[in-house]
């Protein structure tokens, strides 16, 4: 990587201005003229540099003679060619023109009229008829919106009013969140090193407003030039991280938004404005995305379970849901969308800038990357240890919310509602679950110490002894009537999960059913369920004395008494109502 950077302050002369002209490395045509505009403009001794670089792949033809050229190579990015030209100082006033923005002396002159007092771009008109007025903040934390709505180019007396306005120090009357195309200038005494980032519009974004907060001014938007052609759009990670840290500006607009398509290779979504249309705040629009494919395929996950009953405790609520499997994280109407909640499993899901978006990692935390924690409104995970560290480490609250069940299912009268639940688990250790792919080492020590097993879920054949085999499938129901019916329920976790404080839901469940549950370690356990029905089994001999027919544990009303807090504390309709909280809380932050 060609990457030029430098760390500031640069050198600044008080008076005099820099012209810094960009040029992709294959598009130096323009550059002799421009040249010589700069030097017409400000003098045959104008400070005229140029910088050559490279983005979208693009090939390196041979520079043309007459322009002053910084260095002899290209940089990786308009953000290096920024940072490579100014790093040797600038004058009283920088300049930045892209080789393919058509200028004269008197655009040159006006742009660094505007330049003098504060950030100001030019309306830029590209080829194809559209237009690029500046970037608008439409969404904190989303992609800026590049200004296209209609206007004409200025006339005579518009032009000279910009001028003077530009002149005594007077805010234009067009103002604008951030600059987003090459062609702009700013007071030398606040320059920063520009981000280098692959998508220009978010470099120029980022690198403008970082100088326009430091000049406590709004960027200007002045003139108008035309744009041959503009850069193709890369966003990446560390483009959304540069977004994500507007996330608490105020809106410029109402807060309404439409998303387009995602933009690789992050996904993020651009945005446009829209019509408010706020529908009543006690009825919003939610859709659930989890990573379960559509089809057969994906029904026995487990996160299809959990979406379901979370979208009924939400309706109970009054909340209208949806829930989009792996093959609808985008939709062509999800603009009506007013609540985007990701259920965190597998699948990194793109935001969906329209709506409030709400992240709850319940499982593999170890793929969730603080850059897409910072592109959430709001951020939960059910391990509160990980919670923790991924707030110190990402700079944004992580706030904890448990795993949950539903008490519909899981109570601790479902053994009795089932004569064939009175049997082959009632007094037994059971454990319901696949095999991964191989032997769970719960379960293998479980039979390596003699238990009175019983395995249900697939897979289990030749892996445990036959009389522990149980039902290789088993509806929710049932499960729930073996919770209730067994001596002990064995319980483990994915090591990452354990490591970050990822209770499984299975417990949960186990709980409400007046069970019991012998479970691996898991770090903070006894902070969130510190009860005599849980055991944490920490080798084979410690498994073996949980096991023992013999053990004692808590009277069937006790077990009772338990379940009934946990189906108060730790439901699916307790769950929703902090979400729905949080959603309303955000969706009135973000509309101002």
């Amino acid at each position: 990587m060609r990457v030029a950077g430098f760390d500031g302050p640069a050198e600044v002369r008080q008076i005099g201005v820099t012209v810094l002209l960009v040029s992709r490395s294959d598009r130096h045509d323009r550059l002799p003229a421009m040249v010589t505009a700069a030097r017409t403009a400000f003098g045959p001794e104008a400070d005229v540099r140029a910088v050559a670089y490279v983005a979208d792949a693009s090939p390196l033809l041979p520079s043309p003679p007459g322009v002053p050229w910084v260095r002899p190579d290209a940089v990786d990015g308009i953000g290096s060619a920024v940072n490579a030209g100014v790093g040797g100082g600038v004058r009283g006033v920088l300049v930045v023109v892209d080789s393919t923005v058509g200028v004269t002396d008197q655009d040159l002159q006006v742009l660094a009229e505007a330049g003098a007092h504060g950030v100001g771009q030019a309306r830029v008109w590209l080829a194809d008829g559209s237009a690029r007025h500046g970037a608008r903040l439409l969404r904190p934390g989303a992609l800026p919106w590049s200004d296209d709505s209609a206007s004409v180019a200025p006339g005579d007396e518009e032009l000279r009013q910009m001028v003077l306005a530009a002149r005594d120090g007077t805010a234009p009357a067009a103002t604008v969140f951030a600059a987003d195309q090459p062609a702009l200038a700013m007071p030398g005494r606040a320059l920063v090193p520009a981000p280098c980032l692959p998508d220009e519009r978010t470099t120029l974004s980022a690198w403008s407003r970082a100088v326009a907060d430091r000049t406590d001014r709004d960027v200007a938007v002045v003139w108008a030039l035309e744009r041959s052609a503009e850069a193709g759009r890369t966003v990446d990670a560390a483009t959304v991280d540069a977004v994500s840290a507007w996330r608490d500006r105020a809106v410029d607009g109402t807060g309404s938004v439409v998303a387009g398509p995602p933009l690789p290779p992050w996904g993020a979504r651009p945005v446009a404005p829209a019509s408010p249309g706020v529908p009543a705040a006690e009825h919003l629009a939610w859709s659930i995305k989890i990573a379960a494919p559509a089809g057969p395929e994906g029904d026995g996950w487990g996160d299809v379970h959990f979406a379901a009953e979370l979208a009924g405790a939400l309706e109970r609520l009054g909340q209208r849901v949806r829930i989009d499997r792996r093959d609808a994280h985008v939709r062509d109407d999800d603009d009506a969308d007013d609540v985007t909640l990701v259920i965190r499993g597998l699948d990194r899901v793109p935001p969906n800038p329209a709506s409030v978006n709400l992240l709850w990692v319940i499982s593999h935390p170890d793929d969730v990357t603080d850059t897409e924690l910072r592109t959430f409104d709001r951020a939960f995970a059910a391990g509160p240890v990980w919670a923790a560290a991924a707030t110190e480490r990402s700079g944004v609250p992580v706030t904890t919310l448990l795993q949950a069940t539903d008490p519909a299912v899981f109570r601790p009268s479902a053994a009795a509602t089932s004569a064939a639940a009175a049997t082959e688990d009632a007094g037994r250790v059971v454990f319901v679950g696949s095999t991964r792919g191989t032997s769970r080492p719960v379960v293998t020590d479980a039979v390596a110490v003699g238990a009175d097993l019983r395995v249900h879920g697939p897979g289990w054949s030749g892996l445990v002894p036959a009389g522990a085999l149980g039902e290789s499938s088993l509806p929710r129901a049932e499960v729930a009537r073996a919770y209730a019916a067994a001596r002990v329920v064995l319980n483990d976790h994915w090591p990452d999960m354990a490591a970050g404080g990822f209770v499984s839901n299975r417990v949960f469940d186990v709980l409400a059913s007046g069970g019991v549950v012998v479970t691996d370690p898991v770090a903070g356990l006894s902070g969130v369920l510190d009860l005599p029905t849980v055991a944490v089994a920490r080798s084979r001999e410690e498994l073996a004395e949980l096991l023992d027919p013999a053990h004692p544990w808590p009277s069937p009303g006790d077990r009772a008494a338990i379940a009934a807090r946990i189906a108060a504390e730790h439901s699916f309709d307790a769950r929703a109502r902090v979400l729905l909280d949080a959603a309303r809380a955000e969706r009135t932050r973000l509309r101002g």
